[in-house]
């Protein structure tokens, strides 16, 4: 189905629009970002799939601009890439102008707003033009969160997703004749992957791996993936214990769900559910995200509007984490910060596809991951890794078409017979570089 039919199409029942359809000027915007959850984690989640799969559309072709908690956040909080927003690394939250968010452009415009859950990690300030919040303190935690409420630092004895499900819920109920829009950001499935009590041993499913878990030659891999040594067991026992927190997240988004129906809500709300970027669970040798990889980067993006988004729906385009402020901005008829345009694209409008998503990634001071930048198509990758003084010190480039589990590096295995043709890699170096420093969806300097 293409990107037009998927956005115009609308599941009415038969002989007319059924009353959850009808159209409304502002709607409620909920907005739930897990942690860490990777693409293909949702067999888990019946209650979540029954609503935003089955009542919504799904991105498949989803992505995390920066595969890191912090950037990623703040890209979902301004829809702009990293070089944009200033925070580059999980060091640096506070460097986000927090005046170039939705929540403040939703407030300017008489949107209540909320926020329930981890906001950055470690924060311990009260995050700016929220009327209510509810955000970890320093570390967030799966039992005996430690809460910034309001500005008051409680400890609450309940686990911390069930806490998070059962609060929202009640400023739902609580709010009424006016717009509001709110975060609901668990921890799970983040480590130490502490599930509820009575889910420490449900099944989950059996594991069988994937052949990039089972890569034996990385010779084409850069320099660190080489010297990383990550297990298909060690993947498989964090796998288990990822999943087993995301049960009670399936039960939280369902309550939330529940909530907007019993309020009468359902119909005026917008539900985007995402997470800020995957895990990998042993791929070439990684136990971790920050890489371009595919289960680092591809995350599960899935959005509701009764009567605005077709149910059931799948849009296979290029989206990003960048594309859910310009989504809310176009639902809610707000204009973006002045200065700050978004990076990304309304999800809502049929008119655009990407040849490529931006990836891109700042190496924390002193150690870690290298700085790295990348374009994703839906049939090819290209990166480039850079050193201290920014000069490109490897390249990669996959042909996902046929090699999906990015097992071989063409631009690294030796042969230089299947290398992409001359051409069309100086045209990725290009856009690579002119992305880098891309700002706003207009003009010369627009992102792809």
């Amino acid at each position: 189905m293409t990107a037009a039919a998927i956005m115009g199409t609308l599941a009415a029942a038969p002989g007319g629009t059924s009353s959850e359809e009808e159209a409304v000027q502002q709607p409620n915007v909920l907005i739930v970002i897990t942690d860490d959850q990777r693409a293909g984690t949702l067999k888990v989640m019946p209650r979540t799939r029954r609503w935003m799969k089955r009542g919504g559309t799904t991105f498949p072709s989803a992505f995390a601009t920066t595969p890191l908690c912090c950037p990623s956040r703040a890209s979902i909080y301004t829809g702009r890439y990293a070089h944009n927003h200033g925070v580059r690394t999980n060091d640096d939250p506070t460097r986000l102008d927090q005046g170039t968010t939705i929540q403040r452009l939703a407030q300017d415009a008489g949107y209540r707003t909320a926020f329930f859950g981890k906001f950055f990690n470690r924060w311990t300030t009260n995050p700016l033009h929220f009327d209510h919040w509810e955000t970890f303190h320093g570390v967030a935690r799966y039992k005996r969160p430690e809460m910034n409420v309001n500005g008051t630092v409680r400890e609450f004895s309940r686990y911390s997703t069930d806490l998070l499900g059962a609060r929202a819920s009640r400023r739902i109920s609580a709010w009424s004749g006016r717009p509001w829009l709110m975060y609901v950001a668990p921890i799970a499935p983040h480590a130490p992957y502490t599930p509820k009590h009575r889910d420490a041993r449900a099944p989950v499913g059996r594991w069988p791996g994937n052949p990039a878990v089972f890569e034996r030659d990385r010779s084409d891999k850069p320099e660190w993936v080489r010297a990383r040594s990550s297990t298909f067991r060690r993947g498989a026992r964090i796998r288990r214990r990822q999943l087993r927190t995301l049960l009670a997240v399936d039960r939280m988004v369902d309550r939330l769900m529940r909530t907007l129906g019993q309020t009468g809500q359902r119909r005026d709300t917008l539900v985007v559910f995402l997470s800020d970027h995957g895990l990998l669970w042993g791929e070439h040798g990684l136990g971790q995200k920050q890489s371009p990889y595919t289960a680092s980067v591809r995350i599960p993006l899935m959005v509701r509007w009764p009567g605005h988004v077709a149910r059931g729906a799948v849009d296979g385009r290029l989206a990003g984490t960048v594309d859910v402020v310009p989504t809310i901005l176009e639902a809610a008829g707000i204009g973006p910060a002045p200065g700050a345009p978004p990076d990304g694209r309304s999800l809502l409008d049929p008119g655009w596809e990407r040849d490529h998503v931006l990836l891109e990634f700042q190496k924390r001071q002193g150690k870690g991951v290298p700085s790295w930048a990348s374009l994703r198509g839906t049939q090819e990758q290209y990166a480039e890794y850079y050193d201290d003084a920014e000069a490109v010190s490897f390249r990669e480039y996959y042909d996902l078409a046929n090699d999906p589990w990015q097992l071989r590096n063409l631009l690294g295995d030796g042969s230089t017979g299947n290398d992409p043709p001359a051409g069309h890699l100086e045209a990725l170096l290009t856009a690579l570089a002119r992305a880098r420093v891309c700002e706003g969806t207009v003009g010369a300097t627009a992102c792809p």
